[in-house]
């Protein structure tokens, strides 16, 4: 062999080696069941073959540890779910898509040329095929509007604001009407209508847990026709295992610096066996791609404002003198009857809090969905040997949640540091029983700095809450048993937080 053709092969294979190399490096892959690869291929090939244009991306945890992104970009942790890491998209973005900086890392560190927050083309489609976790208490998809164009004009005179702004506290209101870092831009950080969640998948296709499905998120109707029929060709195995999340007309399609920017999430909760659940949160075998008709001619098919689904609930109100009577001997216990005790606010019947309508008054919904029903507390403080008792009904026990939490949070950050499940509060109220009824439907649970001895109790650490620092309490009821959404709210009762003086024990 002469040198010439050595040194040609040579510099052959290290062009194939670093090719590889590079490609490796820079695109990041899940961990994805070779059934799904195969079908992402036959789908790259088909739709590339028939003139679309297509990227792939990849899916990330986003919890705890990447709150100090949010925190350093966005000023708070979005009032994040701590029972439950939220599983994040990355995308590339088109060529000419503007690119906002400000925002970048709002979800964590982005790998070079990667974002979870994107644009829509008006002739784009999302599409995500995976093998869904293993059984637990929940899953689902959903996309949110992150920030779009506005001022605080629109704020004037709104009654959301104005409630918000009676409380004289400038944090609170900041963190629900706020400017994103960009300052022509606001949060909104909104659900743009229904997810797709396991109740969901399982009413149209049969199951959900542990089976391949197959979502597409889409302003184009178009679009979504031509996606179903890719699918299906792809390997697919029947049209109930596809999923279509609309995004609306109303929400400002395009990839320029005005339009709406975008993030769409999973939540996945509470598996049936954790260790299970970790395998599937650590492989994510999902695979999502961006496609888009690279016809610019043809008209896109808008879909009109999507129709949230309605929310029922098992009214609670029989409960509420049982609630008052052992309100009443909780104070009694601790020898303290003139205790402070105040409602936990309902946010969805005084804030709103639903996304649709926070888009629409120019709000930050905080990651909202209509999965829950949430109620959240002022600001709490822990450096005076102040007790709290959360005294509440059981979700659970009412039959109007599948799941409930407790949830604490910094207050200037939002960040979860702590949670307390169902599991957990059930029971916790029997020992009231001989002066109050139906305990078993009812919960107390406790909150302080240290909890010594204190039964059904929460120690809120300096590590968790600095000292000086005030923190709140969420608590979140997750689907109504024999539906696809959370409680109404209007139907159950807040809990009651009980402020006791721990130093008088």
């Amino acid at each position: 062999m002469s040198i010439r053709i050595f040194l040609l092969l040579l510099i052959a294979v290290l062009v194939v080696m670093i090719g590889c190399s590079s490609s490796d490096n820079s695109t990041p892959r899940n961990k994805v069941p070779e059934s799904i690869e195969k079908k992402a291929q036959n789908l790259i090939a088909d739709l590339t073959a028939q003139g679309y244009e297509v990227t792939r991306g990849y899916f990330f945890l986003f919890g705890n540890d990447e709150c100090q992104y949010a925190i350093e970009t966005m000023g708070n942790c979005y009032g994040n779910n701590p029972l439950a890491p939220y599983i994040t998209a990355a995308v590339l973005p088109w060529h000419e898509e503007f690119m906002d900086l400000s925002t970048r890392n709002a979800f964590g560190l982005m790998p070079k040329g990667y974002n979870s927050i994107y644009r829509f083309d008006p002739r784009e489609a999302i599409i995500i095929l995976g093998l869904l976790p293993p059984p637990a208490k929940y899953f689902g998809l959903q996309t949110y509007i992150f920030t779009r164009e506005g001022s605080s004009d629109e704020w004037k005179g709104d009654p959301i604001y104005n409630f918000i702004a009676q409380f004289g506290n400038p944090q609170i209101l900041k963190q629900f009407f706020d400017y994103s870092p960009n300052p022509k831009r606001l949060r909104i950080f909104g659900s743009i209508g229904n997810s797709n969640n396991n109740i969901v998948i399982t009413n149209q296709s049969g199951a959900a847990f542990d089976q391949e499905r197959f979502f597409i998120i889409t302003p184009d109707h178009f679009m979504e026709r031509n996606m179903r029929e890719a699918l299906l060709k792809a390997g697919a195995p029947d049209a109930k295992n596809i999923f279509v999340e609309p995004v609306s007309s109303t929400y400002k399609a395009g990839l320029h610096e005005e339009a709406y920017d975008f993030v769409t999430w999973i939540r996945y909760a509470l598996p049936d066996e954790k260790t299970k659940g970790d395998v599937w949160r650590k492989d994510l075998p999902l695979v999502v791609l961006r496609v888009r008709d690279k016809n610019t001619v043809r008209q896109p098919e808008p879909y009109p404002l999507v129709v949230l689904d309605m929310r029922t609930a098992k009214p609670e109100n029989w409960l509420n003198n049982d609630l008052q009577k052992l309100v009443e001997a909780v104070k009694e216990r601790w020898g303290q009857p003139d205790a402070g005790a105040k409602p936990i606010i309902d946010l969805q019947t005084t804030v709103d809090l639903v996304g649709p309508h926070c888009n629409n008054r120019g709000m930050n919904c905080l990651g909202d969905t209509q999965d829950t029903s949430y109620q959240g507390t002022l600001y709490l403080y822990l450096d005076n040997n102040e007790v709290y008792a959360a005294v509440g009904t059981l979700a659970t026990e009412t039959d109007n949640a599948t799941y409930v939490s407790l949830s604490v949070y910094p207050a200037s950050t939002l960040s979860g540091v702590g949670s307390i499940e169902h599991t957990h509060l059930k029971d916790t109220a029997k020992g009231y029983a001989e002066k109050v009824n139906n305990t078993d439907k009812l919960y107390v649970y406790y909150f302080a700095r240290d909890c010594g001895d204190i039964p059904a109790c929460f120690s809120i650490t300096k590590d968790m809450v600095p000292k000086g620092e005030s923190f709140r309490l969420i608590q979140r009821n997750y689907i109504k048993p024999n539906t696809a959404r959370g409680p109404d709210s209007t139907q159950t009762l807040s809990p009651v937080m009980v402020i006791l003086n721990g130093g008088k024990l």
